[in-house]
């Protein structure tokens, strides 16, 4: 059974709610960071383990996944800036260059997972000061959602588009 609802109509609960799903994901250790589909984001979380599939078998995930689906983020330690979205026109040479940046969060473990229920920002908080801070676009009228984790349960939390989101079983429709 999914559970979905509009953000709009449960503002003051929506923090308290991401939280107690993604509870058991705080003091995972993130071991993969990669960009998936052009510039969309990925970090791979716990439990390391191959595709199912033979012409993936090559390839590792996490037992929590998380994908920003092309959603503006910035990657900061402390106060300072270190890294942030790829520009659409970028060379294989920044994208190298912005990927060994992000690569710092590998190995670190993940402290905090907060979403704000005002701009639908999240906030992941990493040991040694690091935040990575997805910030969606309201205005995007692509459909999209602005991220997504699958979670070892079989289940995938969905935020966006606009204040809506669900969790509901990666086997249903």
């Amino acid at each position: 059974m999914a559970i979905q609802t509009s953000i709009a109509n449960q503002k003051p609960n929506i923090e308290q709610i991401i939280s107690v799903i993604t509870k058991p994901m705080i003091g995972e250790i993130c071991h993969q960071v990669i960009f998936s589909y052009g510039d969309e984001l990925r970090l791979d979380f716990g439990e390391m383990s191959a595709y199912t599939h033979p012409k993936l078998a090559h390839l590792c995930k996490g037992s929590w996944q998380l994908g920003t689906r092309a959603t503006p983020w910035v990657f900061k330690q402390g106060d300072r800036i270190l890294t942030s979205s790829l520009p659409v026109d970028i060379d294989e040479v920044e994208i190298d260059a912005v990927k060994k940046v992000l690569q710092q969060l590998e190995n670190k473990e993940l402290i905090d997972f907060a979403i704000d229920a005002h701009n639908i920002s999240l906030t992941l908080v990493f040991e040694s000061d690091y935040q990575l801070i997805l910030q969606p676009d309201l205005q995007d009228d692509s459909g999209l959602p602005y991220w997504e984790l699958f979670m070892p349960t079989e289940q995938v939390l969905t935020v966006g588009p606009d204040f809506f989101w669900e969790c509901k079983s990666i086997h249903e429709g």
